[in-house]
Formats: structure tokens, C-alpha cells, sequence
């Protein structure tokens, strides 16, 4: 399994244990990354990742910072983590006429910002409330993946979870993760290898 579907999986899992959290994120589009970020962490470090630690410096001379780092089976990841909220009009969910584009723009930024990470740069992110069975959000992976130069494909880098949100209504979070690019000069620490993690 690759860095990037081990992330997303690790999300869905997250999710799928905590649903009522994430229904009242997703009926007030109430960004949830901080909870996030935290029980990302705590879940990695109960399936056996190393060296946990949040708000990690990436570099000593830009001074950024990843969201998560870890090791895990060998590989060294860094996973920058945003929740990107949709202004697309849900039955149960707050109105909303804020368009994303900051919310894509950042995204684009977090990629760009690991491409000197000495290790398995991640990028990840769950776009909602997504109405269920709605294929808008394709739109906005296809613009990511044209700007960074990267092919993003539904099936290899998508995952999508229903939620019930009260009153007999249901939104969809999509968790997408995906690898940045690499910058040929950076350079791989020991811990890093090619490859997909091996299986336990």
C-alpha cells in the first residue's frame, strides 16, 4: 500500500468512529481539520507509526511546518491535512454562498510546500457536505491535479463516506490524498525507501 492510500484510509476509519462530530461539522460546514489532525495522529500511532509528532518543522530555513509526521514500516511521511467546505445546497445543511476557491488554492500551496520534504509528502483533504451521489467535486480534482502537474484519478485517489445529518438527510465527505511531487534536489533520508510499505 502507498503512503497516500494508507492516509486516506486511516481518515475514513477516523471518521467513520466518530459520526456524530462530523455530522454537526458537515450541517454547520464548520471546518474540522484541528480535531483531525489530532486523532489522525493518535490513530497512526495505534497502527504501529513511530515518531509521532503535529506541527513538525519540514526545514530549517523556511521555518514551515508539516501537519503530521511519522514513521511507518520503514517510510518517513509528512501529511499536510485540510477540510475544504462546499457551498453546494444541501437539505439539512446550513446555506452557504462562499465559493472554495480559497479552500483549492491552499491545497495547491500545501503540495507545493512538500516538495522538498525528505520523505513521503502527503497531501490530504476532505471536501463537505458533498450531496450523495454527486460527481461536482470531480471538477475541483482535475483542477488540482492540472496545476500541480499530476494525474488525479477518482478510483486510485478518492474515497467517499456517507453521514447521516439528522432529519433524515444524508452528505457525503470526500477524503482525497494524493503524493506532491518531488524536487529533484531534495534529498531522501535513510528512513525512506521506494516502493509501497511493506504489509506487517
Amino acid at each position: 500500500m502507498q503512503c497516500d492510500e494508507l492516509i486516506r484510509t486511516w481518515i475514513i476509519e477516523v471518521i467513520r468512529a466518530r459520526p456524530g462530530l462530523v455530522a454537526l461539522a458537515l450541517r454547520q460546514r464548520a471546518k474540522f481539520e484541528g480535531w483531525l489532525k489530532f486523532e489522525l495522529a493518535a490513530y497512526a500511532e495505534a497502527q504501529g507509526a513511530e515518531a509521532v509528532e503535529v506541527e513538525s518543522a519540514l526545514g530549517e530555513l523556511d521555518h514551515s511546518r508539516s501537519d503530521l509526521t511519522f514513521t511507518y514500516r520503514g517510510r518517513y511521511c509528512g501529511v499536510e491535512l485540510k477540510t475544504c467546505n462546499t457551498n453546494w445546497r444541501i437539505e439539512g445543511a446550513r446555506s452557504c454562498t462562499r465559493p472554495i476557491t480559497k479552500n483549492i488554492k491552499g491545497i495547491i500551496a500545501d503540495a507545493k510546500k512538500l516538495e522538498n520534504f525528505p520523505g513521503d509528502g502527503i497531501v490530504a483533504f476532505c471536501m463537505f457536505p458533498v450531496p450523495s451521489g454527486d460527481g461536482r467535486w470531480t471538477e475541483y480534482l482535475d483542477e488540482i491535479g492540472e496545476k500541480l502537474g499530476l494525474a488525479l484519478s477518482v478510483d486510485r485517489h478518492t474515497a467517499r463516506i456517507s453521514i447521516s445529518i439528522g432529519g433524515g438527510h444524508e452528505a457525503d465527505v470526500v477524503v482525497i490524498a494524493f503524493a506532491a511531487s518531488k524536487d529533484p534536489k531534495a534529498l531522501s533520508l535513510p528512513t525512506s525507501t521506494p516502493g509501497p510499505i511493506p504489509p506487517a
